[in-house]
């Protein structure tokens, strides 16, 4: 399966650790990286460390509320469904659907949707892959209805490590879509640099600006959290609920550090 330099660099970034079903630990285990070493030796020890830990800690939360909604669903008698957005080679799907084997899961993203599907060789039968561009909304829903969604059924919609890189109208138009069907949200974005403690705002200025540059993208979006809050609302998620980076990982790891200081991470996380 090909797998792009930056794609590979976020999971050269992701521990181990956060998947434990076999399913997705032997799937995560078994993908070729080498394409992203070349970006990966562009940082240093301690750039590696701490986009390392920024990293696992959002995926940390991203699995751990996920399987929360799965069993809340579970436990109600209902039939949760969870749809990721930009899904990628991520794993998230394949350690959903094997703890939960009766759920739908939708992997969605603009391309290799068809290759993940032939090199998991329906080991997740429960997961359907799904190519387009989310940014078309109509043509989003259309297909999703296609592949099996019920919109009925209580949703879970996970954006996480897409939000930057979409224009603000863009976002507000898959938000505002999500919404409409009274979705559940999972979801991050980065804050503006001058929101960043200054003990680790060189970190995430660091990295978006090395990935923007080696992919050649002409814009990264970064905001102030308040107003990024106003956006979620406006868009109809009122009750999302912010968490910093620095709640993450005592709870992960038993240690506070690397984000041991108010709004010492550059990456905030949210649910509903």
């Amino acid at each position: 399966m090909l797998i792009s330099a930056t794609s590979a660099l976020v999971l050269n970034w992701t521990s181990k650790e956060i998947w434990k079903s076999k399913n997705a630990l032997d799937y995560f285990l078994s993908l070729d990286l080498s394409e992203g070493e070349e970006l990966y030796k562009e940082f240093d020890a301690l750039e590696n460390f701490m986009l390392t830990q920024a990293v696992t800690n959002r995926k940390y939360f991203v699995r751990k509320y996920s399987i929360a909604f799965l069993e809340e669903c579970r436990n109600k008698s209902v039939q949760g469904q969870v749809i990721i957005i930009a899904a990628g080679i991520s794993p998230l799907s394949v350690e959903l659907a094997s703890f939960f084997p009766q759920t739908k899961v939708f992997d969605v993203d603009k391309y290799s949707m068809n290759e993940k599907k032939k090199y998991l060789n329906d080991i997740c039968p429960n997961i359907q892959f799904m190519e387009c561009d989310i940014t078309q909304t109509a043509l989003l829903g259309e297909k999703l209805a296609q592949y099996g969604w019920n919109p009925a059924n209580p949703t879970l919609v996970v954006i996480e490590g897409i939000v930057y890189y979409l224009s603000e109208s863009d976002l507000k138009a898959v938000l505002t879509f999500f919404a409409s069907f009274k979705t559940r949200l999972v979801a991050d974005f980065v804050l503006k640099p001058e929101f960043v403690h200054e003990k680790n705002r060189v970190f995430g200025i660091e990295v978006f600006r090395r990935i923007k540059e080696w992919v050649g993208l002409d814009f990264v979006n970064f905001y102030a959290p308040d107003y990024f809050m106003t956006l979620l609302k406006e868009c109809g998620f009122g009750d999302a609920q912010r968490f910093k980076m620095d709640e993450i990982p005592f709870e992960r790891t038993g240690k506070k550090e690397p984000f041991d200081l108010e709004e010492s991470g550059w990456i905030s996380l949210i649910k509903n």
